[in-house]
């Protein structure tokens, strides 16, 4: 099973990005929801709406479709010499976001869309959680770690430590928000109006993201050959 988690945690860094930019206003409070179906909140000064509206898949890489060995480094095989990691490349994708704000005060909510605008400029590129590595059913960071995951939530065992012969360093994954004109404005209509929210002001943003595949220990080719000395060190077997 590939990391479904993908689209929920790219949807979470978003909101939290957007939160970000709300927090630095010093409003009295701000709400952020995911779902055009949510009615805003009495003690809410304003509004901001940021939900998935389309998913496009991408499928002109040119990618094999069977498993080769992983182009990012992380875990360690068992056994090195004579065991080795390969994976079907990942699935690429774009996700489409459409943020808005409801407010009764139209020019906190310009103010609103204007600092959004600006933030996500400002920081196009955001890092939000590490590279995970799936190895029959168990996950794992690129430090050889293990995470434990919770439903949907992937967070690294405290007690766990780095694991010999992994990748050195700590590898992020990372999402770049690009402001694009993708939704036209009478069809911006009718999904606002299907949940029953009031035509505003919008802007559409495009995630390019992935979902990783499992890796699959397998032999390394030429299977196991005896010799009086070990190849890789030259020290007497």
């Amino acid at each position: 099973m590939g990391d479904f988690r993908v689209i929920q945690h790219c949807q979470q860094v978003l909101c939290d990005r957007i939160q970000e930019i709300c927090d630095g206003l010093e409003l009295n409070w701000v709400g952020i929801h995911k779902d055009l179906d949510t009615q805003p909140k009495d003690d809410e000064e304003a509004t901001v709406y940021c939900s998935l509206y389309r998913i496009d898949d991408m499928d002109d890489f040119g990618l094999p479709a069977f498993a080769v060995k992983p182009y990012k480094p992380g875990p360690a095989a068992p056994d090195p010499k004579r065991e080795d990691f390969v994976q079907i490349p990942a699935r690429f994708f774009y996700l489409y976001f459409i943020v808005f704000v409801e407010s009764s005060d139209t020019d906190l909510a310009n103010a609103l869309m204007g600092a959004v605008m600006n933030g996500f400029h400002q920081e196009p590129t955001l890092l939000y959680r590490p590279v995970t590595y799936e190895i029959d059913g168990k996950f794992f960071d690129s430090l050889g770690r293990a995470l434990e995951v919770d439903g949907h939530r992937i967070t690294v065992d405290p007690d766990a430590s780095p694991q010999e012969g992994a990748h050195d360093k700590l590898r992020m994954e990372k999402i770049s928000a690009a402001l694009v004109d993708d939704l036209a404005f009478g069809d911006a209509c009718l999904l606002l109006k299907g949940f029953e929210r009031k035509v505003r002001p919008y802007l559409t943003y495009r995630i390019f993201t992935k979902i990783d595949q499992p890796l699959k220990l397998v032999a390394r080719p030429g299977g196991v050959r005896l010799s009086l000395f070990d190849t890789d060190t030259g020290d007497q077997a």
